[in-house]
């Protein structure tokens, strides 16, 4: 194998735009998974405090709960849109956006949106930096 992908562009230009998108999506489902354990803990502590009350706490809750069905939905679009890009797509154009932008742009949630790019930019810098010698604990 020569590093190259099959229409002769470097593999590693590839690679790293992908692990980039990966990465940011990553931390934004990392997010949405805590804010989803938070409010299903809201949830279950409404529902068994005040079971026979349907308060605003519970309703506001709960419309928390859809948002967070949503933002899951949209994510999992994302990656299935990323997923069908051919490896020559994945490469970085002359106006220097990051491959995934146009996947990104086609979300309807400006909040979700904008956490995205904010992680696609971290991403970024996070993988230009280079690694540590350190032992990362998560």
């Amino acid at each position: 194998m020569t590093g190259e992908v099959q229409s002769g562009a470097p593999a590693q230009p590839l690679i790293s735009e992908i692990a980039t998108f990966l990465t940011a999506t990553a931390m934004v489902l990392r997010e949405t998974v805590m804010r989803f354990e938070t409010t299903t803990a809201r949830i279950t502590e409404n529902v068994t405090t005040r079971p026979d009350r349907a308060d605003r706490e519970l309703i506001v809750t709960l419309q928390d709960f859809d948002r967070l069905q949503q933002e899951f939905a949209t994510l999992a679009e994302v990656l299935t849109q990323a997923a069908a890009k051919s490896g020559e797509s994945w490469l970085r154009t002359a106006a220097d956006k990051h491959p995934a932008e146009d996947a990104i742009a086609a979300i309807s949630i400006a909040d979700l949106k904008d956490r995205l790019m904010r992680q696609l930019r971290i991403a970024l810098t996070d993988l230009a930096t280079p690694p540590t010698a350190e032992e990362v604990v998560f």
